[in-house]
């Protein structure tokens, strides 16, 4: 039996103007359930496989408080991501009778995800990342296990993390280390003790047992080299959707899980310090989900329709 797999989306404020083209593609995916917390309007995003629960953030943060016992008070939406360790737990209700939970960003365009994360690889991973070396905040998913729902409590002053106003990233360092961390790593942390030897590599590997960390290649221009090894500027800027796949114009027919637009977006995290090529545009969608069974194109002037580019 096909695994199944739901994915928590609380989100709060005002959807990016791609947030048709972001659930187009996850109604496309029809075997994943997405969960989705919101006060945005949802009129016209609604699938068959999208379960919406209107509530305001302040009520998405009294529910958080409630189901954990914990005193959380985020001073803005993006601190939520933060929660996402905690997801497991917190929403343990929503997630019964599904084999795998997870979490994903809104601003990604999805391909075929059972495509990549098949029957047989769901059946010998228990954690599944779109990074190699780190467990991924924009996608990632996790056996619904109690050890994958309580392994928040791994991650080093987790609650004064939460207690922290400013994002802290625990959704991605602080839970990978939760995991791949050794009692070695730790005393190398602590006492600056460095052991190698095939004790701490037998360590190493057993914690990365069932965890398929996996780049993906689906965020271009982060400080890391590409396919095939570069680090530079030409990283591939022009992206396509075709019929449920997404490709680009420098890796030819490879097919890739999602695109991730962030550093379209935001400068931020772009590993040359340029700026992003969206920032500051008023409107960077011209294309609508009807436009998708042709195809639309992603580049530095924003999204529209393939069929400008003949």
């Amino acid at each position: 039996m096909t695994p199944s797999i739901a994915v928590l989306i609380p989100y709060f404020g005002r959807w990016g103007d791609w947030a048709p083209l972001f659930f187009e593609t996850v109604r496309r995916n029809a075997t994943i359930e997405f969960l989705v917390f919101t006060d945005c309007d949802t009129t016209g995003l609604q699938a068959p496989n999208v379960r919406v629960r209107p509530c305001s953030f302040g009520e998405y943060v009294a529910l958080v408080n409630e189901r954990m016992g914990i005193a959380f008070q985020p001073p803005d939406v993006y601190k939520l991501c933060d929660l996402r360790p905690l997801f497991g737990r917190i929403h343990a209700p929503e997630l019964r009778g599904f084999d795998f939970y997870g979490w994903c960003d809104t601003d990604l365009l999805f391909g075929d995800i059972r495509a990549f994360y098949t029957d047989d690889v769901l059946a010998s991973s228990d954690v599944l990342s779109t990074h190699a070396h780190r467990i991924s905040g924009h996608f990632a998913l996790f056996r619904n296990t109690r050890r994958n729902r309580h392994m928040y409590r791994r991650i080093y002053a987790w609650e004064e993390a939460l207690r922290r106003p400013e994002f802290v990233g625990i959704d991605e360092h602080g839970i990978t280390n939760a995991y791949l961390l050794t009692v070695f790593d730790r005393a190398r942390e602590k006492y600056g003790w460095r052991l190698d030897n095939a004790l701490t590599r037998w360590a190493s590997r057993r914690r990365r047992r069932r965890m398929l960390l996996r780049e993906q290649y689906t965020t271009p221009f982060l400080p890391r080299p590409w396919l095939d090894g570069t680090l530079d500027s030409a990283q591939p800027d022009v992206w396509y959707y075709r019929d449920g796949r997404i490709t680009n114009t420098r890796d030819g027919d490879r097919a890739f899980i999602y695109l991730h637009l962030m550093n379209f977006k935001s400068s931020r995290w772009r590993h040359d310090g340029t700026p992003a090529p969206w920032e500051g545009m008023e409107r960077v969608c011209h294309a609508t989900p009807a436009d998708m069974a042709q195809g639309i194109v992603i580049d530095r002037s924003g999204i529209r329709p393939l069929r400008e580019e003949r």
